[in-house]
Protein backbone atom coordinates (compact mmCIF):
# COMPACT_ATOMS: atom_id res chain seq x y z
CA UNK A 1 0.00 0.00 0.00
CA UNK A 2 1.24 3.48 -0.86
CA UNK A 3 2.37 5.68 2.00
CA UNK A 4 0.50 8.71 0.66
CA UNK A 5 -3.09 8.37 -0.53
CA UNK A 6 -6.66 9.63 -0.40
CA UNK A 7 -9.55 7.19 -0.17
CA UNK A 8 -13.19 8.21 -0.41
CA UNK A 9 -15.39 6.13 1.90
CA UNK A 10 -18.63 7.93 1.00
CA UNK A 11 -19.44 10.92 -1.18
CA UNK A 12 -22.80 12.49 -1.99
CA UNK A 13 -26.01 13.81 -0.50
CA UNK A 14 -26.50 10.74 1.72
CA UNK A 15 -23.06 10.73 3.35
CA UNK A 16 -19.52 12.07 3.11
CA UNK A 17 -16.30 10.66 4.55
CA UNK A 18 -12.73 10.49 3.26
CA UNK A 19 -9.37 9.20 4.48
CA UNK A 20 -6.08 11.03 3.95
CA UNK A 21 -2.85 9.21 4.78
CA UNK A 22 0.67 10.62 4.44
CA UNK A 23 3.90 9.49 6.14
CA UNK A 24 1.98 7.50 8.73
CA UNK A 25 -0.43 10.35 9.59
CA UNK A 26 -4.06 9.35 9.06
CA UNK A 27 -6.71 12.08 8.95
CA UNK A 28 -10.43 11.44 8.47
CA UNK A 29 -12.34 14.21 6.69
CA UNK A 30 -15.97 14.22 7.86
CA UNK A 31 -17.81 11.24 9.30
CA UNK A 32 -21.13 11.09 7.48
CA UNK A 33 -21.23 7.29 7.77
CA UNK A 34 -21.94 4.83 10.55
CA UNK A 35 -19.09 3.61 12.74
CA UNK A 36 -19.72 0.12 11.35
CA UNK A 37 -19.19 1.29 7.77
CA UNK A 38 -16.13 3.32 8.76
CA UNK A 39 -14.66 0.34 10.58
CA UNK A 40 -15.17 -1.91 7.55
CA UNK A 41 -13.59 0.64 5.20
CA UNK A 42 -10.54 1.18 7.42
CA UNK A 43 -10.03 -2.56 7.79
CA UNK A 44 -8.95 -2.67 4.14
CA UNK A 45 -5.90 -0.65 5.25
CA UNK A 46 -5.35 -2.63 8.46
CA UNK A 47 -6.57 0.35 10.49
CA UNK A 48 -9.17 0.84 13.20
CA UNK A 49 -11.13 4.06 13.91
CA UNK A 50 -9.29 4.57 17.21
CA UNK A 51 -5.94 4.55 15.38
CA UNK A 52 -6.74 7.66 13.34
CA UNK A 53 -4.68 10.73 14.22
CA UNK A 54 -7.57 13.17 13.79
CA UNK A 55 -11.05 13.77 12.43
CA UNK A 56 -11.54 17.14 10.74
CA UNK A 57 -15.09 18.34 10.04
CA UNK A 58 -16.13 20.66 7.21
CA UNK A 59 -19.54 21.66 8.67
CA UNK A 60 -22.44 20.45 10.77
CA UNK A 61 -24.88 19.16 8.14
CA UNK A 62 -26.00 15.60 8.86
CA UNK A 63 -24.47 14.06 5.72
CA UNK A 64 -21.06 15.07 7.11
CA UNK A 65 -21.49 14.21 10.80
CA UNK A 66 -23.98 11.32 10.84
CA UNK A 67 -21.53 9.04 12.65
CA UNK A 68 -19.99 11.64 14.96
CA UNK A 69 -21.81 10.71 18.18
CA UNK A 70 -20.77 7.06 18.00
CA UNK A 71 -17.27 8.01 16.83
CA UNK A 72 -16.81 10.18 19.92
CA UNK A 73 -18.30 7.51 22.14
CA UNK A 74 -16.03 4.73 20.90
CA UNK A 75 -12.72 6.54 20.27
CA UNK A 76 -10.45 9.15 21.83
CA UNK A 77 -9.39 10.53 18.45
CA UNK A 78 -9.05 14.36 18.44
CA UNK A 79 -11.89 16.02 16.50
CA UNK A 80 -11.32 19.45 14.94
CA UNK A 81 -14.09 21.81 13.78
CA UNK A 82 -14.37 25.52 13.10
CA UNK A 83 -15.67 27.57 16.01
CA UNK A 84 -19.10 28.06 14.44
CA UNK A 85 -19.38 24.40 13.48
CA UNK A 86 -18.37 23.26 16.97
CA UNK A 87 -20.96 25.59 18.53
CA UNK A 88 -23.71 24.34 16.18
CA UNK A 89 -22.87 20.69 16.91
CA UNK A 90 -22.74 21.23 20.67
CA UNK A 91 -26.06 23.09 20.61
CA UNK A 92 -27.67 20.02 19.02
CA UNK A 93 -25.82 17.51 21.20
CA UNK A 94 -24.60 18.84 24.58
CA UNK A 95 -22.57 15.64 25.11
CA UNK A 96 -20.13 16.95 22.51
CA UNK A 97 -19.09 19.70 24.93
CA UNK A 98 -15.37 19.45 25.61
CA UNK A 99 -14.82 16.79 22.95
CA UNK A 100 -14.36 19.11 19.97
CA UNK A 101 -11.24 21.19 19.35
CA UNK A 102 -12.45 24.48 17.87
CA UNK A 103 -10.41 26.72 15.60
CA UNK A 104 -11.04 30.00 13.81
CA UNK A 105 -11.81 29.64 10.11
CA UNK A 106 -8.55 30.32 8.31
CA UNK A 107 -6.38 28.88 11.09
CA UNK A 108 -3.78 26.14 10.57
CA UNK A 109 -2.83 23.35 12.98
CA UNK A 110 -0.62 20.28 13.04
CA UNK A 111 -1.70 16.65 12.98
CA UNK A 112 1.32 14.37 13.17
CA UNK A 113 3.54 15.16 10.20
CA UNK A 114 0.78 17.07 8.40
CA UNK A 115 -0.13 20.75 8.53
CA UNK A 116 -3.89 21.27 8.17
CA UNK A 117 -4.92 24.69 6.90
CA UNK A 118 -8.60 25.69 6.91
CA UNK A 119 -10.40 28.16 4.68
CA UNK A 120 -13.93 29.52 4.65
CA UNK A 121 -16.40 28.14 2.10
CA UNK A 122 -19.68 29.73 1.00
CA UNK A 123 -22.30 27.25 2.17
CA UNK A 124 -25.49 27.64 4.18
CA UNK A 125 -23.98 26.20 7.33
CA UNK A 126 -22.84 27.74 10.61
CA UNK A 127 -19.15 28.12 9.69
CA UNK A 128 -18.32 25.88 6.74
CA UNK A 129 -14.68 25.27 5.80
CA UNK A 130 -12.48 23.44 3.33
CA UNK A 131 -8.95 22.20 4.00
CA UNK A 132 -5.43 22.13 2.63
CA UNK A 133 -3.29 19.29 4.00
CA UNK A 134 0.45 19.75 3.55
CA UNK A 135 3.27 17.33 4.14
CA UNK A 136 6.60 18.62 2.86
CA UNK A 137 6.10 19.65 -0.76
CA UNK A 138 2.95 17.54 -1.06
CA UNK A 139 -0.24 19.66 -0.96
CA UNK A 140 -3.74 18.19 -0.95
CA UNK A 141 -6.89 20.29 -1.22
CA UNK A 142 -10.43 19.44 -0.13
CA UNK A 143 -13.26 21.74 -1.29
CA UNK A 144 -16.89 20.60 -1.28
CA UNK A 145 -20.20 22.20 -0.27
CA UNK A 146 -19.56 25.57 -1.83
CA UNK A 147 -21.93 27.56 -4.02
CA UNK A 148 -18.97 29.15 -5.78
CA UNK A 149 -15.20 29.26 -5.36
CA UNK A 150 -14.15 32.51 -3.65
CA UNK A 151 -10.87 34.11 -4.67
CA UNK A 152 -9.46 33.46 -1.20
CA UNK A 153 -10.14 29.72 -1.52
CA UNK A 154 -8.86 29.64 -5.10
CA UNK A 155 -5.58 31.22 -3.99
CA UNK A 156 -5.04 28.48 -1.39
CA UNK A 157 -6.07 25.62 -3.67
CA UNK A 158 -3.83 26.87 -6.44
CA UNK A 159 -0.78 24.63 -6.69
CA UNK A 160 -2.29 21.71 -4.77
CA UNK A 161 -1.07 18.53 -6.40
CA UNK A 162 -4.33 16.68 -5.69
CA UNK A 163 -7.75 18.31 -5.15
CA UNK A 164 -11.08 16.82 -4.10
CA UNK A 165 -13.55 19.21 -5.71
CA UNK A 166 -17.33 19.36 -5.60
CA UNK A 167 -19.23 18.64 -8.83
CA UNK A 168 -22.67 18.43 -7.27
CA UNK A 169 -25.29 18.92 -9.97
CA UNK A 170 -26.11 19.39 -13.60
CA UNK A 171 -28.12 22.64 -13.84
CA UNK A 172 -30.59 21.20 -16.37
CA UNK A 173 -31.19 18.04 -14.33
CA UNK A 174 -31.67 20.15 -11.19
CA UNK A 175 -34.27 22.42 -12.78
CA UNK A 176 -36.14 19.49 -14.37
CA UNK A 177 -35.81 17.29 -11.29
CA UNK A 178 -38.10 16.46 -8.35
CA UNK A 179 -36.83 19.02 -5.82
CA UNK A 180 -39.26 21.73 -4.64
CA UNK A 181 -38.59 25.16 -6.15
CA UNK A 182 -37.11 26.59 -2.95
CA UNK A 183 -34.65 23.70 -2.65
CA UNK A 184 -33.64 24.08 -6.29
CA UNK A 185 -32.89 27.76 -5.61
CA UNK A 186 -30.87 26.86 -2.52
CA UNK A 187 -28.76 24.23 -4.30
CA UNK A 188 -28.05 26.48 -7.28
CA UNK A 189 -27.46 29.61 -5.17
CA UNK A 190 -24.19 31.18 -4.00
CA UNK A 191 -24.41 29.35 -0.65
CA UNK A 192 -25.45 26.02 -2.10
CA UNK A 193 -23.43 23.54 -4.14
CA UNK A 194 -20.97 23.76 -7.03
CA UNK A 195 -22.43 22.75 -10.41
CA UNK A 196 -20.70 20.64 -13.04
CA UNK A 197 -19.97 23.65 -15.30
CA UNK A 198 -18.56 25.72 -12.44
CA UNK A 199 -16.49 22.75 -11.27
CA UNK A 200 -15.12 22.30 -14.80
CA UNK A 201 -14.07 25.94 -15.08
CA UNK A 202 -12.26 25.81 -11.76
CA UNK A 203 -10.71 22.43 -12.63
CA UNK A 204 -9.10 24.04 -15.69
CA UNK A 205 -7.69 26.79 -13.46
CA UNK A 206 -6.26 24.20 -11.08
CA UNK A 207 -4.74 22.16 -13.92
CA UNK A 208 -3.08 25.31 -15.25
CA UNK A 209 -1.58 25.89 -11.81
CA UNK A 210 -0.02 22.59 -10.88
CA UNK A 211 -2.88 20.20 -10.01
CA UNK A 212 -2.22 16.71 -11.35
CA UNK A 213 -5.13 14.76 -9.87
CA UNK A 214 -8.75 15.77 -9.44
CA UNK A 215 -11.39 13.80 -7.55
CA UNK A 216 -14.92 15.01 -8.34
CA UNK A 217 -17.04 14.68 -5.20
CA UNK A 218 -20.40 15.24 -3.52
CA UNK A 219 -22.41 14.35 -6.64
CA UNK A 220 -26.18 14.59 -6.23
CA UNK A 221 -27.96 11.28 -6.64
CA UNK A 222 -31.03 12.90 -8.21
CA UNK A 223 -29.50 15.84 -10.09
CA UNK A 224 -26.31 14.43 -11.58
CA UNK A 225 -24.65 11.41 -13.16
CA UNK A 226 -20.99 10.43 -12.69
CA UNK A 227 -20.41 10.18 -16.44
CA UNK A 228 -21.90 13.64 -16.98
CA UNK A 229 -19.75 15.29 -14.31
CA UNK A 230 -16.66 13.50 -15.53
CA UNK A 231 -17.20 14.42 -19.17
CA UNK A 232 -17.81 18.09 -18.41
CA UNK A 233 -14.54 18.40 -16.49
CA UNK A 234 -12.62 16.34 -19.06
CA UNK A 235 -13.89 18.65 -21.80
CA UNK A 236 -12.61 21.66 -19.86
CA UNK A 237 -9.21 19.98 -19.48
CA UNK A 238 -8.87 19.11 -23.15
CA UNK A 239 -5.41 20.09 -24.39
CA UNK A 240 -4.00 20.17 -20.87
CA UNK A 241 -1.61 17.30 -20.34
CA UNK A 242 -0.82 15.60 -17.05
CA UNK A 243 -4.04 15.99 -15.05
CA UNK A 244 -6.13 12.89 -14.34
CA UNK A 245 -9.76 13.02 -13.19
CA UNK A 246 -11.95 10.51 -11.38
CA UNK A 247 -15.31 10.53 -9.63
CA UNK A 248 -15.75 9.62 -5.98
CA UNK A 249 -18.64 7.12 -5.90
CA UNK A 250 -21.43 7.20 -3.32
CA UNK A 251 -19.80 4.26 -1.54
CA UNK A 252 -16.16 3.26 -1.13
CA UNK A 253 -13.70 3.84 -3.95
CA UNK A 254 -12.42 0.76 -5.74
CA UNK A 255 -8.88 1.81 -4.85
CA UNK A 256 -7.21 4.84 -3.27
CA UNK A 257 -5.82 7.79 -5.19
CA UNK A 258 -2.07 7.79 -4.70
CA UNK A 259 -0.68 11.21 -3.83
CA UNK A 260 2.49 12.61 -5.30
CA UNK A 261 3.07 9.99 -7.97
CA UNK A 262 2.93 10.96 -11.63
CA UNK A 263 0.66 8.71 -13.62
CA UNK A 264 -0.65 6.79 -10.62
CA UNK A 265 -4.05 5.22 -11.11
CA UNK A 266 -7.12 7.36 -10.51
CA UNK A 267 -9.99 5.02 -11.25
CA UNK A 268 -13.20 6.28 -12.80
CA UNK A 269 -16.10 4.89 -10.85
CA UNK A 270 -19.59 5.80 -9.90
Amino acid sequence: MAEHFYYSIASGSSGNCGLYVSDGTAVLIDVGVSLRKLTAALAAFDMKPGELDALIITHEHIDHVKGLAMFLKKTEVPVFASRGTAAALTAKEPAFEGRLTAFESGDAFRVGETTVRSFATPHDAADSVGYILENGRRRFGFATDLGFVPQSAAALLRGCETVVLESNHDPHMLQAGPYPYALKQRVAGPNGHLSNPDCAVFAAFLADNGTRKLVLAHLSEKNNMPALALQQTKNALRGREGCTVCVAPRDCMESPVVLGEEGAACLVSG
